[in-house]
């Protein structure tokens, strides 16, 4: 399912999902196409195409997010096979994990909301796992979770999941992407709220990049216990190269120093202890890579992360393999800004799950044509850069969020000449003259 220029064709994939009927298929790819051009603070925010009325086609996707037959699987699928073409088979491919907090405290017609951040706020739980390609472009969300009062919408299933914690849908993430994306070799990375022995026990021989939290753990080193904490102080750190970092007021350059260490982490989990779940868990011995990387600065605290993976690479390629973790932050920005995932009215998490997953398959489309490389997606990324206000600076990032303006107004000139004609558009600007003057009489039309 790949155009003529190898990109990925996804009216045929949305065609050929497992929604019970044509009809369903039909209405998919329409709100697909609405979807990639923007969003609004409505209800549905979803604009209708040129042979619809605004009603009629905001009718039809309040019935098509509300249908029981619309399953999250059968929408998820699309992205299941579109991936599947994305990354070939022996293909590295990374997936970042991690949880967004969706804030819906101000929507009083959603009744499945649940307490986040702390007892003022209400919203879901998003959990997402993101497919990083092996020369680190963002590909798409190869799992998805949202949590609500009644339990988990997964798009691992068509009936509600209980909740029981982050690591657990973390194991269930973990399994569903190894088991979508057969023969290929995956990476898990995750910040350092995922650093649990169970986990690392259900990984097993699958690699991963995890962020250590829990450093005041008990593990063997040549046979002697003592804890992380104190192995990783005797570290020896040696210089890696300098780190730019940047922000909105200055940049500051870094020394950056790296070492590692291996140790055997032989205790039990304490998973859902704390809360009085559960037990600790006993499990068996395993050996953990541990990769500590160090930003130093005069005058300046010195910025530590301590890595836990079983990769055989360098320590430094460790550190950078960890670092694709933050394209899983820029997708939930691109979700809640650029989709504006968080001013969506739907009335329950179900509802706002369906729409989800299709907003997800329409940033995967945003991503392939922002990542694309044959000239005739060039000419096109930078044509809609453009009109979503790229200054054309070889400097100036192109963002997701400046495509999906460009295509915005692209797509609304498209259905302005289907509707009108040329002579009727005149005819209309020049009773707004009083306001579209100065811009007719810039482009010679008055």
């Amino acid at each position: 399912m790949l155009c003529d220029e190898g990109m990925i064709d996804f009216d045929a994939l949305l065609q050929n999902s497992p929604l019970p009927d044509k009809r369903l298929r039909d209405r998919a790819t329409l709100l697909f196409q609405s979807l990639l051009r923007g969003q609004s603070a409505n209800s549905i925010g979803l604009l209708s195409p040129a042979d619809r009325t605004q009603e009629s086609f905001t009718r039809a996707a309040y019935r098509f997010f509300d249908h029981d037959a619309v399953t999250l699987p059968a929408l998820h699928a699309p992205m299941q096979t579109a991936l599947s073409k994305a990354v070939s088979v022996e293909e590295r491919v990374y997936v970042a994990h991690d949880v967004s907090l969706l804030n819906y405290s101000g929507h009083e017609r959603k009744e499945d909301l649940v307490p986040i951040g702390n007892d003022h706020t209400w919203g879901y739980e998003l959990y997402q796992a993101l497919a990083i390609s092996s020369d680190g472009k963002p590909l798409g969300a190869a799992f998805t979770e949202l949590r609500s009062s009644r339990g988990l919408h997964s798009s691992q299933s068509a009936e509600l999941l209980p909740f029981t914690d982050h690591l657990e849908q973390a194991e269930r993430a973990v399994d569903a992407v190894e088991k979508s994306l057969p023969n290929r070799s995956i990476v898990h990375l995750c910040d350092r709220e995922f650093d649990d022995l169970q986990l690392l026990r259900h990984l097993g021989e699958r690699e991963y990049v995890i962020r250590c939290q829990h450093l005041s753990r008990l593990v063997r080193v040549h046979g002697a216990e003592q804890s992380l904490r104190d192995h990783v102080e005797r570290v020896k750190l040696s210089p890696a190269g300098e780190v730019v970092r940047r922000d909105e007021h200055s940049t500051q350059k870094y020394r950056l120093h790296v070492g590692e260490a291996t140790v055997t982490m032989h205790g039990a989990s304490q998973r859902g202890v704390a809360r009085k779940r559960n037990r600790p868990q006993k499990g068996r011995a395993i050996r953990v890579r541990i990769v500590i990387s160090e930003l130093r600065k005069e005058g300046q605290k010195s910025l530590r992360w301590v890595l836990l993976t079983n990769l055989k690479e360098s320590a430094l390629s460790v550190v950078e393999k960890y670092l694709l973790r933050w394209k899983i932050e820029r997708l939930f920005y691109f979700s809640k800004v650029g989709f504006r995932l968080e001013c969506w009215h739907q009335e329950s998490a179900e509802r706002v799950a369906r729409r989800l997953l299709l907003v997800q398959l329409a940033a995967m489309a945003v991503y392939q044509l922002r990542d694309a490389t044959d000239d005739k997606s060039i000419n096109l990324m930078h044509t809609l850069a453009h009109l979503g206000g790229w200054s054309g600076r070889p400097k100036a990032p192109i963002g997701p969020t400046m495509l999906m303006r460009g295509a915005l107004l692209f797509i609304a000139s498209l259905q302005l000449i289907q509707l009108y004609s040329k002579k009727e558009l005149l005819a209309m600007a020049r009773s707004l003259e009083p306001i579209l003057g100065p811009i007719l009489r810039r482009r010679g039309e008055m």
